[in-house]
């Protein structure tokens, strides 16, 4: 018997722990699991099963489901008796300020009683005033807006002064607005029915929570979280591809449709894109706050901590000379941007390389001409600098391009046509001067491995990331001494392959990883052959003394 006492009390926070956090098996930790198992079926579940299984399994037990819509009914009961409490009071305050606005304002107890006698004739429920009443659905109450809901049921135009009055009598609060609560207590004063339970059930029933194709629920763009109405006004915030919040949740970066998302909160906004999984942005003073989640059920909780701050779409002028901040420079880095019709630009550099620009929602995106292209650079974000220069900036490479006066684009011959350092964003190795082996030797000498050495003479973490910050993409050579599968890279380069082997005939020794779309290639090298890449570095380990770089367009010696 005792037992039975000490399995009722554990059963009884368990059920509590539910009621609080969500009628969810999810929510409950191993012992609680397995103190439900017994307590429904007789027996703890085997230690081997992983904890998903596990849920899965209870979950589709009949006996557990009748007790989990028990619960779940223990939840509206006392959510019931809370909201009766409080609407009581409500009501019970409305009245009382219905009394004190008689005494004091006769003529506007008089406008809100023939007001309330016309809202009982309409013949439209609570619910459907409300929905044509609040408009916007801010949970403010305008004037405005009870002027347009006897316009459009009336036909007529009340006096303003009449609605001022009837406004005054549903402020119950005093603060110079009604909200949507105060203009309930006025509806149930008058008799109204009112349902003001939330538009969406806070427990989803424990099968669709507990569901198999749990990945399928999580890729719905329905939303089963509340929506708000948001700030009510298009977000423009960029971290390097300008974002676009329309009002009707329809979600851009750089101009294209990435999803449909939802404001679950007046400043929280969330929308799944494939690849992402679901984007969370918390508005601040500066921008968004942002970050991606795994699941849905993590969109309330998690704190985005990438501040992405406000973008305004740029509206000035595109065509015009432009210079390169990299550093030396060589023919790539002069550019005249040709407008050739409105939206329409031509890309002209000093080698004589062209390609075409669109200009969509200030971001100018290039075509597939573009050497780049293939390499994955689509976009120029177009910005402001602080002190007024107009750049061109993408969140594919590190540089930037400077809107300047004809004046600073010299003439071919006074730009140096022989360079060893690439462009960070090398169009292709073709289009560049090959290095020779002969260049290479054991000595330090070339960007990569002078870089290199200045993270072997770092000593603190901070010092390291800021050198590997400052590094850019530069022209490289790695003789193979292994392949493997890189497992732990970032999202771009997943499943990719990485090449470790002495960079650039010096002493160091590097992970140089590629994207998947070059593993067939890497694999079938043998070992010893040279191979010739763009590459940046962006990791380095204290422990192993080594750096790993992202590589691109690897070709063979």
């Amino acid at each position: 018997m005792q037992g039975n006492g000490v399995r009722d009390m554990a059963l009884k926070k368990i059920e509590e722990k539910m009621m609080q956090k969500g009628i969810n098996l999810a929510v409950l930790d191993n012992q609680e699991l397995a103190e439900v198992a017994l307590r429904f079926t007789g027996d703890t579940p085997p230690a081997h099963l992983p904890r998903e299984t596990i849920i899965q399994i209870l979950s589709d037990q009949e006996s557990i489901q009748n007790w989990a819509g028990s619960v779940k009914d223990k939840v509206g009961t006392r959510a019931a008796e809370a909201a009766k409490s409080e609407i009581r009071q409500r009501v019970e305050s409305a009245r009382s300020s219905a009394d004190t606005v008689i005494q004091n304002d006769p003529m506007a107890a008089q406008m809100a009683e023939r007001f309330g006698v016309w809202l009982q004739n309409s013949g439209f429920t609570a619910a459907q005033l409300t929905q044509m009443l609040d408009a916007d659905s801010d949970g403010i109450i305008t004037t405005e807006e009870a002027t347009n809901l006897v316009q459009t049921l009336a036909k007529m135009d009340p006096p303003k002064w009449v609605m001022n009055h009837v406004a005054n009598f549903l402020d119950v609060d005093g603060s110079g607005q009604v909200t949507v609560t105060e203009w309930f207590d006025f509806l149930e004063s008058i008799g109204f029915e009112v349902d003001r339970n939330p538009a969406i059930d806070e427990f989803d029933d424990l099968e669709m929570e507990l569901e198999s194709d749990k990945k399928e629920v999580e890729k719905s763009s329905t939303l089963s979280l509340r929506t708000y109405s948001g700030p009510n006004r298009i977000i423009h915030v960029s971290d390097g591809n300008a974002k676009e919040i329309q009002l009707d949740g329809t979600f851009l970066v750089g101009g294209s449709k990435m999803g449909q998302g939802n404001w679950v909160s007046n400043t929280r906004f969330t929308v799944y894109i494939e690849g992402w999984n679901w984007w969370v942005g918390e508005l601040t003073r500066e921008g968004m706050m942002t970050t991606c989640v795994e699941t849905q059920d993590q969109i309330l909780s998690v704190k985005p901590s990438n501040l992405e701050p406000f973008h305004t779409p740029y509206s000035g002028a595109v065509a015009g000379f432009y210079v390169c901040d990299y550093e030396p420079k060589n023919d790539w880095h002069y550019v005249h941007i040709i407008e050739d019709s409105p939206g329409n630009f031509t890309w002209k550099n000093r080698a004589g390389v062209e390609w075409v620009l669109t200009l969509k929602a200030g971001v100018l995106y290039l075509s597939e001409d573009c050497p780049y292209y293939k390499d994955g650079f689509r976009l120029w974000n177009i910005v402001t600098e602080n002190d007024g220069r107009t750049a061109l900036v993408s969140p594919s490479v590190g540089e930037k391009y400077y809107l300047s006066d004809e004046r600073d684009y010299p003439a071919p011959e006074k730009i140096e046509k022989t360079v060893t350092q690439s462009p960070a964003h090398s169009p292709t190795v073709e289009a560049m001067p090959e290095r020779e082996d002969e260049e290479l030797g054991s000595e330090i000498n070339q960007y990569t491995e002078l870089m290199i050495q200045e993270l072997e003479n770092s000593r603190l973490s901070s010092e390291a990331n800021s050198i590997i910050e400052g590094s850019t993409v530069n022209q490289c050579i790695i003789k193979i001494e292994e392949v493997s599968r890189s497992l732990l890279a970032p999202s771009n380069l997943r499943g990719g392959c990485t090449i470790h082997g002495k960079i650039d005939g010096g002493p160091f020794t590097v992970g140089i990883m590629f994207s998947a779309d070059q593993n067939e290639m890497i694999e079938s090298l043998k070992m010893g052959t040279k191979i010739s890449c763009y590459a940046k570095i962006v990791k380095w380990s204290s422990g192993s003394r080594q750096a790993t770089l992202e590589g691109q367009n690897p070709m063979i010696r």
